[in-house]
Order: structure tokens, then C-alpha cells, then sequence
């Protein structure tokens, strides 16, 4: 049964002007380690940021709270499987939220066409 449904669209110029204006200090607010590490790999870091950002996003939207009831930026982590697959890792409060929820699965799909990054993002449970 689906519960939740979000999506996001964001400027990666946007997040270019961010990551300019605040630097580490923006990236160590919003994302984890492994999520800086693994776009600053990549051969243009700000499509990797910029659809981290809105699967971040997509999430909070899917899950209908945003940034409330104690959820951070780096509670949501973007990661990749081995053949480069996105998936949503859930941590402190936001994994505490599903759980409370009966969210037993999440979904996420990310693209990028320079300007935009866009996430959707899908939360499914049987509860």
C-alpha cells in the first residue's frame, strides 16, 4: 500500500551558488560524509549535490512532516548500490518516523538536465 508520494525539482545552479556562498559549511549541514565523498568524485559534483538535495526533499514531501518533529538534513542519506542504483538510508529520527508510520519500504528515482535535478521518492508499508 502506498503512503507516501514526493517529488522535487531543483536548480543545480541553485546549489552551485550554496556550495560557493557557504562551502564546507553548507555540504557538512545537509549531506553525510559518504554523500560528499561519493559527488565530489563525480565530474560535475553539483548535479550529484543538487539531486541529493531534492531526493531530500522528495522525501519530506513523500512523508507529509518536512523538516519537523526533530528530522535533520543528514537523517536522509542518498546512497548507491553496486551497479550505481539510488536508495534512501534512514537514520535517527527519520528511520524512528517510519518505523512509528509502518513504512516498509521507500523507492527513489534521481535524474539530472542541466539545469534541473529532480527525485521522486515513494514510501510503501502494509500497516
Amino acid at each position: 500500500m502506498i503512503k507516501g508520494n514526493g517529488i522535487d525539482i531543483v536548480n543545480i545552479d541553485r546549489i552551485e551558488r550554496m556550495m560557493a556562498r557557504w562551502g564546507k559549511a553548507f555540504l557538512d549541514r545537509v549531506y553525510t560524509e559518504k554523500e560528499i565523498s561519493w559527488c565530489k568524485q563525480k565530474h560535475r559534483p553539483s548535479e550529484c549535490f543538487a539531486t541529493r538535495f531534492a531526493a531530500k526533499e522528495a522525501f519530506l514531501k513523500a512523508l507529509g512532516l518536512g523538516l519537523r518533529n526533530g528530522i535533520r538534513w543528514r537523517d536522509i542519506e542518498v546512497e548507491n548500490d553496486s551497479m550505481g542504483k539510488p536508495f534512501l538510508s534512514l537514520h535517527r529520527k527519520a528511520r524512528e518516523i517510519l518505523e512509528t508510520i509502518g513504512i516498509e519500504r521507500t523507492f527513489l528515482t534521481l535524474s539530472h538536465d542541466y539545469p534541473y535535478a529532480v527525485a521522486h521518492v515513494l514510501l510503501e508499508g502494509e500497516r
